[in-house]
């Protein structure tokens, strides 16, 4: 039997809500802003876009920080400590790094704005703020540190407890050095932040994550490793007491 249906199908929800949500906020907003060769004029000239991009910044983060939030109850059975690290990494200071990251993009388009009114955005000054505010790439590395720092935790804790099959929690693993490579090297301008190499390098994990998410809506969780163990000893155990018997050691 299945347990914690109800958890896993809305953590499956919410892995691929968050996803979805970061992928079409690079595609339609944070790509041609960082693209364009006035970024701040472009971002003024696209309010509605920019707007759009930050809210889903927003639905992403809320939707991954949700996750540890709602699998908390099933995860601490299995190491209460690492549950709660993996709790406020994911559900603090990565929430942190998205409210930050929507800020930049919502700031785009009154900066661009007051430098309309001066010098200029096409200036080499405003082209770089430009940048920086829509892509800065030392942020992007610091939320994918704290992203796979998060996914460590919750992949270990998948792996010992067995509620989803093994080899998901150890492709989850073995994707997460790719990750971080890909934004380290983007920091040091290695390879572009938005190279084809940076995203074969984040592929293999964003894939795991969306086989994850469907696996638990489809699948929910098996029972935790232990537990049908666990409770079969609490069954005697309570049997004995009624019984009023003492407990039988071989």
């Amino acid at each position: 039997m299945r347990e914690h249906k109800t958890a896993a199908v809305t953590a499956g929800i919410l892995y691929i809500v968050g996803t979805v949500s970061g992928v079409l906020c690079k595609v339609l907003v944070q790509f041609p802003v960082r693209d364009a060769d006035d970024p701040l004029a472009y971002a003024a000239e696209h309010r509605d876009l920019v707007v759009t991009g930050a809210l889903l910044v927003l639905v992403m983060g809320m939707a991954l920080v949700f996750v540890p939030v709602v699998l908390f109850p099933v995860l601490r059975r299995v190491d209460e400590v690492l549950a709660i690290g993996y709790l406020t990494v994911r559900g603090a200071v990565e929430a942190a790094c998205y409210i930050i990251s929507a800020t930049a993009l919502l700031l785009l388009v009154p900066v661009g704005d007051v430098l309309a009114a001066g010098e200029g955005t096409a200036t080499a000054g405003g082209v770089r703020l430009g940048m920086l505010m829509v892509d800065f790439d030392a942020m992007n590395t610091v939320t994918a540190l704290v992203f796979c720092l998060g996914g460590v935790m919750f992949y270990a804790l998948l792996y010992r407890s067995g509620i989803v099959p093994r080899w998901i929690a150890v492709w989850g693993l073995a994707g997460i050095p790719f990750y971080v490579a890909a934004y380290v090297l983007a920091a040091y301008a290695v390879i572009g932040p938005s190279s084809a190499t940076l995203n074969l390098l984040v592929l293999p994990l964003a894939l795991q994550e969306m086989v994850l998410g469907i696996w638990m809506i489809a699948r929910g969780f098996r029972p935790a490793r232990g537990a049908t163990v666990s409770r079969a000893a609490d069954v005697a155990r309570a049997g004995v007491q009624a019984s009023g018997s003492p407990p039988r050691h071989v």
